[in-house]
């Protein structure tokens, strides 16, 4: 357990330092306390990298981020992520991306970055170094096999899987009765999604992984308590309703004076007005008139006359044919929040993505967040619940 921590030190010591062109492997293995002689070799074990090859992964990232998001040169970028040359910069990136900076650049300037882009690839690596009678198996086998058995039931993970970036690992590689899905939080530690249907099997890897978790089940909450009170765990558990429509349009009549429509760089004026001020992620993402080409990036605006008083924001994912509505969030000006409105245009949202041949998806309007924004849950309009997640608290 020692070396874990050490090795996640090297690893975020690594991670930010990697724009250093001054940057060695002695100076890394020498932050985390190791012998050099040791430290590659442990290194790579842990973490499915080099000490070099995980500091031109995080360059290498960067660098997409950079060609995606700004107008700043080839040779500007390669300078700053810690290049010193044009061309061993080209030559790295075509090594990991397929295609030159400016090739890369041209092709991908009207979509956003996913979480799978960006996501680090050491903590699968990590867990499978700790967990020896676990290993990483091929996600598109896995997804294969879910959308196949069950893809209402287990559409939301496959997308998931997709779209964050998980690795699946399964106990021998035996996928079937049961796997987990890696993932990495923002320190650079793990958190696992478990998909089980044996609940002796989940119960014991509740029991026995200390990481932030979570699992899936079309159980009920009494019920999985119930059952894995059982085998001895007595956990608070966080549900999460996940829910899918599948009926036809719903009926819906907006106010005379109320429109719904798809949001445009054009309404950036009155983006702001809406604003009131803030300045958050999501209000500089409604501001990016990049982010408007993508076409699975979906935000609606209801208007009043020409006045911007709520917005809906949609994404959709997918994954091997399957093509799902991850969200729809709904945010209101401040002081014009109404209640009867918000299910309207909620209802509008989840007609037009119908129209556009997309799978209606809800985790959002349910619990705590349900009581104040609309109060009520999706499943009251007539989706069906298809499965919860659990969060182990």
């Amino acid at each position: 357990m020692e070396n874990i921590q050490l090795i996640l030190n090297a690893v975020n010591f690594a991670k930010e330092n990697a724009t250093d062109s001054g940057i060695s492997v002695e100076a890394v293995a020498k932050n985390a306390g190791f012998s050099i002689d040791y430290f590659n070799r442990i290194f790579l074990s842990y973490t499915g990298f080099t000490v070099t090859g995980y500091i031109n992964y995080i360059r290498l990232k960067q660098a997409a981020f950079l060609l995606r998001t700004t107008d700043k040169s080839v040779l500007d970028i390669a300078l700053e992520i810690g290049y010193d040359s044009h061309e061993g910069f080209t030559k790295a990136f075509k090594k990991k991306y397929g295609a030159a900076p400016s090739e890369y650049r041209t092709a991908n300037k009207e979509k956003m970055m996913s979480m799978a882009e960006i996501t680090d690839k050491t903590v699968a690596a990590r867990f499978v170094h700790t967990n020896p009678d676990f290993r990483l198996v091929d996600e598109n086998e896995v997804i294969d096999f879910l959308l196949e058995k069950d893809a209402k039931r287990y559409g939301y993970f496959c997308t998931t899987t997709k779209c964050c970036g998980l690795e699946i690992a399964a106990p021998n590689g035996d996928y079937e009765n049961g796997f987990i899905g890696i993932g990495d939080d923002l320190n650079g530690g793990c958190y696992l999604e478990m998909l089980t249907d044996d609940y002796e099997i989940l119960a014991s890897w509740i029991k026995r992984f200390p990481q932030r978790k979570a699992f899936y089940s079309n159980k009920d909450a009494e019920n999985v308590k119930e059952i894995l009170s059982s085998y001895g765990i007595e956990k608070n558990l966080k549900v999460t309703p996940q829910a899918l429509y599948f009926g036809e349009p719903f009926e819906c009549s907006l106010p005379e004076d109320i429109t719904v429509r798809l949001l445009t760089p054009k309404d950036k004026k009155a983006i702001q007005k809406w604003a009131g001020g803030r300045k958050d992620g999501y209000i500089k993402h409604l501001l990016n008139e990049q982010d408007y080409l993508d076409k699975n990036n979906l935000e609606y605006g209801a208007f009043e006359k020409d006045s911007l008083i709520a917005v809906a924001g949609c994404g959709i994912d997918e994954v091997h044919g399957l093509r799902l509505n991850n969200c729809c969030v709904i945010r209101f000006k401040n002081g014009r929040e109404n209640d009867a409105l918000y299910k309207l245009i909620f209802k509008f949202v989840t007609n037009d993505i119908l129209s556009k041949g997309v799978l209606p998806f809800d985790d959002i309007q349910h619990g705590e967040y349900a009581e104040t924004h609309g109060n009520f849950t999706s499943e009251e309009l007539g989706y069906t619940v298809v499965n919860r997640r659990y969060d182990v608290i």
